[in-house]
C-alpha cells in the first residue's frame, strides 16, 4: 500500500527523474536516506518501470506524427506474428496497441516526413501481410502531452 510520502515521491520524479536525493528530499519532506530506501522499493515492487530521458522529436527533425489504426482480414497466427514482429522492429512505432472496435490496432507512428509516413506504411503493408484496412491521422498541433500518472494524496 502506498502511502502519502510514496506518492509525493512518484509524483515527483515522475515530473523529473534527475531530482537528487537532496532535491526530493526537500519535496517530500523527507531524509535523503529514507527517500533512497523508499524509491528502492518502489522499483523492486514493479511501481517504477524505468527512468527515461525524453528526447525532442522537432530537433531531431521527426516532424510527423500520425495515429494509425489497422484491422487485419483474418486473424492467423503466422499473419499475427509477422505483424507482432515488423512492430517490435520498427522504431517509428513509438506505442502499438491491440483494441476492441472498428480496427484491431492503433500505433503512434513518428518519422521525418510525409514521404517517410508513406514508405513506411508501404514497407508494413508488404512485410505484414493480411491487412484489411491501414488508416492514418495526421497530428498537426500537440495541445498535451504528458507520460505522468494522475496521482492521488489522500
Amino acid at each position: 500500500m502506498l502511502d502519502q510520502f510514496d506518492i509525493r515521491l512518484l509524483s515527483a520524479i515522475q515530473d523529473n527523474a534527475d531530482l537528487t536525493n537532496a532535491e526530493l528530499s526537500e519535496r517530500v519532506a523527507l531524509s535523503g536516506s529514507q527517500c533512497a530506501r523508499r524509491l528502492e522499493r518502489l522499483r523492486q515492487e514493479g511501481y517504477i518501470e524505468k527512468s527515461v530521458c525524453v528526447l525532442s522529436a522537432k530537433k531531431l527533425g521527426l516532424a510527423v506524427t500520425a495515429y494509425t489504426t489497422i484491422s487485419l482480414s483474418s486473424h492467423t497466427e503466422e499473419g499475427n506474428r509477422r505483424l507482432h514482429r515488423f512492430i517490435e522492429d520498427a522504431p517509428e512505432i513509438l506505442e502499438c496497441y491491440s483494441q476492441t472496435g472498428d480496427a484491431d490496432f492503433l500505433m503512434k507512428i513518428t518519422v521525418k516526413d510525409l514521404d517517410h509516413l508513406s514508405e513506411f506504411l508501404e514497407r508494413m503493408i508488404h512485410k505484414a501481410g493480411g491487412l484489411l484496412s491501414v488508416k492514418s491521422s495526421i497530428m498537426l498541433k500537440t495541445i498535451k502531452k504528458t507520460n505522468s500518472l494522475p496521482l492521488k494524496f489522500e
